[in-house]
């Protein structure tokens, strides 16, 4: 970085065309690079959830040995990223749903998929028509000798704003089977980072659009609950989680290139600011390998979004 800024400084560039060459020699890529992290093509999210599919009903435990099934196993439903990310020994698994709710992403997450500073959204469930909502997801059966750990494992993964509550699971496809008393986790209206509907669909896809936390893009959450649905569930309506996927697939193919390069140019010109050159080529490399890592292209996003905003 050090020898391009010097050779920059003796080709006599003018001053407003140093921030673009060092865009198209080192940070370029980062908009043209395939878009990972949750941003995944349509053909990938078939094939992971076919992946899931094919070995659902086969795999029916996560472990090499499981504990053999007593009458004091407790079941776990999941709804979000349980459904695809269960971190936590099971023997059993079954597809299925629940009567009178509907999932929406109304929950701020300051502890996964966002920071308290950025929060991120995931889904909680709202009381809906007995009769005619549903919403399906995943129940896990936890053997007896588990239940304690595992409980207070998911306890804490849900520590933000979730509760538990106990209801009747109904296995799916529907074969008259009776129904499962399951465990779930639900975010209350009173919990402090509930979010509610005070925004429309658009406001909250650009939310998840820009948002990362620990356990990555708030996208990928998003993108991963939608693929499950479709192959797990095939013709099942969510129209919420549907608009949404719309969405954020639209402001990645339509607005995420120019804001990435935006935000990199107004963080080169103000590192450019700088007299001494080594310390302009430290911070610049300070730059890179943020952009580089997990979240950093929600944080560029992010930034270019907020001075949108303040214009």
């Amino acid at each position: 970085m050090l020898g391009f800024l010097r050779e920059l400084q003796g080709s006599g560039s003018e001053a407003n065309q140093l921030p673009g060459n060092i865009y198209t020699e080192f940070f370029a890529d980062i908009v043209a690079e395939p878009r990972e992290n949750g941003c995944k093509s349509a053909d990938h999210d078939f094939t992971h959830g076919c992946s899931m599919l094919r070995t659902f009903d086969t795999e029916n435990s996560n472990q090499l040995e499981p504990p053999a099934a007593t009458d004091a196993d407790v079941w776990i439903f999941g709804y979000g990223s349980l459904v695809w990310k269960a971190d936590f020994p099971y023997i059993d698994r079954r597809r299925g749903f629940v009567w009178g709710f509907k999932r929406r992403f109304y929950q701020h997450s300051i502890d996964h998929r966002g920071i308290p500073e950025r929060p991120g959204r995931v889904v909680t469930l709202l009381p809906g028509d007995p009769a005619q909502d549903r919403v399906y997801g995943v129940a896990y059966r936890i053997a007896a000798s588990q239940k304690s750990a595992v409980l207070d494992h998911l306890d804490y993964r849900e520590k933000n704003g979730y509760e538990r509550c106990s209801l009747e699971f109904h296995e799916y496809p529907t074969d008259g089977a009776e129904p499962i008393q399951v465990i779930m986790y639900v975010a209350t209206q009173a919990n402090d980072s509930y979010a509610g509907d005070v925004w429309q669909v658009p406001c909250i896809a650009r939310q998840i659009f820009s948002s990362a936390g620990p356990s990555g893009p708030n996208r990928e959450y998003l993108f991963n609950l939608a693929a499950a649905m479709d192959q797990l569930f095939p013709g099942a309506v969510d129209e919420h989680l549907a608009e949404l996927v719309d969405c954020v697939r639209r402001y990645i193919a339509e607005d995420e290139p120019q804001l990435i390069r935006h935000a990199l140019l107004h963080e080169i010109s103000g590192i450019l600011e700088e007299e001494q050159l080594v310390e302009q080529a430290q911070q610049l490399e300070k730059l890179l390998e943020r952009c580089q890592k997990p979240g950093g292209r929600e944080w560029l996003i992010h930034g270019a979004l907020q001075a949108k905003n303040q214009s």
